[in-house]
């Protein structure tokens, strides 16, 4: 069995390719447990989040499985198979690890050291938990996953001055705006991504929030908790008139704002600036706003000038933590090949023990005149015997087969012993 991984992130596909290939929550369980009964795969768990659509596998034939789960993510979508092939990327064993080490850790984000990731993770985790698609080696995987982002997070200072796409936002409006106090924001979605850029603009001034969510309990909680106004979220259009900053991050299929309905509100706005922020995937707002005059639209591909500007203080944590990184990858291979070798241990156990047992029923058939506590003592000696004789092997065999990376004596004792003729 190995663990592998392959998907399409903001390094390999623009937004508009990664948005097809998005998963959302409500679709998650059908996908996972769809995908867990293909021939080829054993375990799975699934990753997506507005910068990547990431596959976690585990398989006798990695290859194999990653060409079906190919073929069925581009089904599922609706989408074309050759492009996946075209931007996605596929690790394999420790370089799969090391992958999800890096995920984890926020050193493959758009945004080094961003805090979102990690809780992203466990939620994949959970959700795959619930849908029974994880097994014994995704479970300690993602176990070790979180294991190595706490240290990260506890042991370098990548997380110092928190940055995030809801931060990055903020240093865009205000490159716009200059200041923005006393400035309004529609907040359009409820999540933990629009929680915390409401807390980012409201710690930059901004005096009036409407917070509209198709579950208006959801925006409810959120306008009590900063002090803001729920709105409706069927006319949220109306409030366009008035706002300064919109802030999308919705789970919609397709545009919620185009440029046919801003250029309406426009007209009652008598052309004041407005400046969108779009952290949706699939977007939220329609590219074709920005042929309107005075709209400023991001999304987030567009924020890596915001990025560059954090990169060089954060690097330098990133190289720590990358250490830190590569020394839990080389503990958890000493893990994987120890998994590797247990199959071999309980099928030589239970060969001779099975040996064993017959020898005792002929034993006790030329011995018929032997009491119960007779037998007792002869099947307990033989039980004994057994233990003994194998103890040192398998020890041996657990340590070897850790520390070699040419021999693998766990193909060697299948084959001195015959345990695949079993």
């Amino acid at each position: 069995m190995q663990i592998f991984a392959f998907g399409i992130n903001h390094r390999s596909a623009a937004l508009p390719i990664r948005e097809r290939y998005a998963i959302g929550a409500e679709k998650m369980g059908e996908f996972l447990q769809r995908g867990a009964r293909l021939p080829h795969v054993e375990e799975l768990a699934v990753l997506s989040t507005c910068n990547r659509v990431e596959v976690y596998a585990v398989s006798k034939h990695p290859r194999q499985a990653k060409q079906q789960l190919v073929q069925f993510l581009a089904e599922f979508q609706g989408a074309d198979r050759a492009e996946i092939e075209k931007h996605n990327y596929y690790h394999l064993g420790n370089d799969a690890v090391l992958h999800g080490f890096r995920v984890a850790g926020s050193l493959d984000s758009l945004i080094l050291g961003e805090s979102q990731i990690l809780g992203q993770v466990k939620e994949a985790y959970r959700v795959a938990l619930e849908a029974g698609t994880t097994g014994r080696l995704l479970n300690k995987f993602f176990h070790r996953v979180f294991s190595v982002a706490k240290r990260i997070r506890t042991e370098t200072a990548i997380a110092a001055h928190p940055v995030s796409v809801s931060y990055a936002a903020v240093v865009l409006a205000k490159q716009i705006f200059g200041n923005l106090e006393k400035k309004k924001a529609l907040i359009l979605g409820a999540g933990k991504m629009s929680s915390l850029a409401v807390k980012h603009l409201k710690a930059s001034g901004v005096e009036k929030f409407y917070i509209a969510n198709r579950t208006l309990e959801r925006a409810e909680e959120m306008a009590r908790q900063f002090g803001g106004e729920a709105i409706p979220f069927s006319n949220f259009e109306k409030w366009l008139e008035d706002v300064d900053l919109v802030l999308t991050s919705t789970n919609s299929p397709g545009y919620l704002i185009d440029g046919e309905l801003l250029q309406a509100a426009f007209r009652r706005r008598k052309n004041t600036p407005i400046f969108f922020i779009d952290i949706a995937v699939p977007r939220d707002v329609s590219p074709d706003v920005n042929q309107l005059g005075n709209v400023f639209l991001y999304d987030v591909d567009d924020l890596g000038a915001v990025v560059e500007a954090n990169k060089e203080g954060r690097f330098r944590e990133g190289e720590r933590a990358l250490m830190i990184v590569e020394r839990e990858v080389s503990e958890f291979a000493k893990v994987l090949r120890t998994f590797e070798v247990v199959p071999t241990i309980s099928s030589l156990q239970k060969k001779i023990e099975k040996i064993c047992q017959v020898e005792i029923d002929k034993a006790f058939q030329r011995l018929p005149n032997l009491d119960a506590d007779s037998r007792e003592v002869v099947e307990n000696m033989a039980s004994a015997i057994i233990k003994k004789v194998l103890h040192d092997p398998m020890v041996t065999l657990k340590e070897d087969h850790v520390q070699s990376e040419t021999v693998d004596y766990a193909a060697l004792v299948r084959k001195l012993f015959r345990l695949d003729e079993i």
